[in-house]
């Protein structure tokens, strides 16, 4: 087509359309009835299924996992082993530290037992009580002997003045110096005995010492022992608590989630090897623009729905709120501040879901319509029939008498599809959908009312 041909063709249309504006056949809308009813103001975002808690089921030492042979999506019990640790060499070393702790404990008999220490005590005490009086008995009959040594010095002293003045006899004499000698050899007899016999008292004193360090220091060496006992048991508890580790059970009645390995082979501490959830703990979470979080409280309803729920919506509400936001990147490369919302489901999802052969896990994608305020019989209309002009005031399109007449409305709660009309439409009014911007105020029109838009 030429240029001149489609500047005619423009021309045309234009003039057949102010003709037909300028002649008075009634232009056709479609209308919708204002009606009683109930409006929802919702905030509607992405979300994904989750759970409050996994459970997962990790290596816990170095060591060779045994293939695991319980796999995704299977059911276990809890207390049921669902992945086990080859414990060859970990055996070996706790026989090798039970025998330890059992030689301990063998010497610490052998040392406890002073059964012969206390019996050799005792005869050592009976020993020296009678070597007490032996030795004091001996320290008497040596004052005994000395006195006598005494006497017969004296004696031969008297005598020998006598016999210088020829009053006594040789023979007398002689006879008085041998007593002062025999007395004399008797006391230092006495004196040697008495002495030795301290000797020997001393010498058992010394003996019952030695045999009380002796008893003391195999007390010392029990205790010592014991120390070491109890640092040997300490190592074989340690070691009995990673041969139980090395059987990993599980921690409650669910549903294995993800299985990372399933060969023998040797990984290291921490590894993980399953994650375990409650699939009947699921909950929905959704990252909420952080302008919008300040309408959502604890409890709200919500309408969860999308491919993965299934053709009908569940009912949800809002179990908890995060207290901090993040920043989240959106598709088109804005950055967003986003809070986390956490919605519990309703019970009715699993009968909802069996009656649809359906199943449900974790991290599925789905989508929520968070309800931040609902009110009952209030006058509705569609959304698509409200505008705003220069000044942003809400208007709209009545259908009185075919005429359209522009008027100005009051709303309350709204959403995409509703809205409520505070003043302006009473129930019944015909309102005209998505009105042209040609529709000029007062204009005739031919309705047609749409009853489902």
């Amino acid at each position: 087509m030429s240029r001149k041909s489609i500047i005619i063709t423009v021309v045309l249309l234009a003039g057949l359309g102010a003709l037909y504006l300028l002649s008075d056949a009634p232009l056709p809308v479609d209308v919708t009835v204002a009606e009683k009813g109930e409006v929802k103001s919702f905030i509607e975002e992405r979300a994904k299924t989750s759970l409050p808690r996994v459970y997962r089921i990790a290596m816990p030492l170095n060591g060779r996992v045994l293939p695991i042979t319980v796999e995704e999506n299977e059911k276990v019990t809890e207390g049921q082993i669902v992945a086990s640790m080859d414990t060859s060499d970990l055996d070996a070393e706790v026989a090798k530290a039970r025998y330890r702790v059992e030689q301990f404990e063998r010497k610490i008999v052998e040392q406890s037992d002073t059964r012969l220490e206390d019996n050799s005590l005792v005869q050592f005490d009976e020993f020296l009580k009678s070597m007490d009086l032996t030795v004091e008995a001996a320290s008497k009959q040596q004052d005994a002997s000395k006195a006598k040594w005494q006497y017969a010095r004296d004696e031969f002293d008297r005598k020998y003045q006598l016999f210088k003045k020829s009053a006594l006899s040789e023979s007398e004499l002689n006879e008085a110096d041998l007593f002062k000698k025999q007395s004399e050899i008797d006391y230092q007899k006495d004196i040697l005995t008495w002495r030795s016999l301290q000797a020997i008292q001393s010498a058992m004193q010394i003996g019952k010492i030695s045999i009380l360090k002796y008893k003391e220091k195999k007390e010392l060496s029990t205790a010592v022992l014991q120390e070491e006992q109890k640092e040997a048991q300490s190592q074989l508890d340690q070691l009995l608590r990673d041969q139980k580790r090395a059987t990993m059970r599980s921690p409650i009645d669910g549903t294995i989630l993800t299985r990372n390995y399933s060969n023998e082979r040797t990984l290291a501490a921490g590894d993980v090897l399953l994650e375990i959830g409650r699939l009947q703990d699921l909950e929905v979470e959704a990252d909420v623009l952080s302008q919008y979080v300040g309408n959502i409280q604890t409890g709200s309803l919500v309408d969860i729905e999308g491919p993965a729920i299934g053709t009908q919506s569940v009912r949800g509400k809002v179990k908890r709120i995060y207290p901090k936001g993040f920043t989240k990147v959106s598709s088109l490369g804005v950055e967003q501040q986003r809070v986390k919302v956490i919605i519990s489901f309703d019970q009715s999802l699993w009968k909802q879901l069996k009656a649809q052969q359906r199943s449900l896990g974790t991290d599925y994608r789905v989508r929520v319509k968070i309800y931040t305020e609902i009110k009952q019989d209030v006058v509705k209309v569609s959304r698509s029939a409200l505008f705003r002009n220069a000044s942003g005031q809400w208007q709209a399109y009545v259908v009185r008498n075919n005429k359209a007449i522009l008027t100005d409305v009051e709303t309350g709660v709204m959403n995409d599809f509703d809205a409520e009309i505070v003043k302006g439409i009473q129930a019944g009014d015909r309102l005209i959908i998505a009105p042209s911007m040609n529709l000029q105020p007062g204009q005739s029109v031919e309705p047609q009312v749409i009853k489902e838009l």
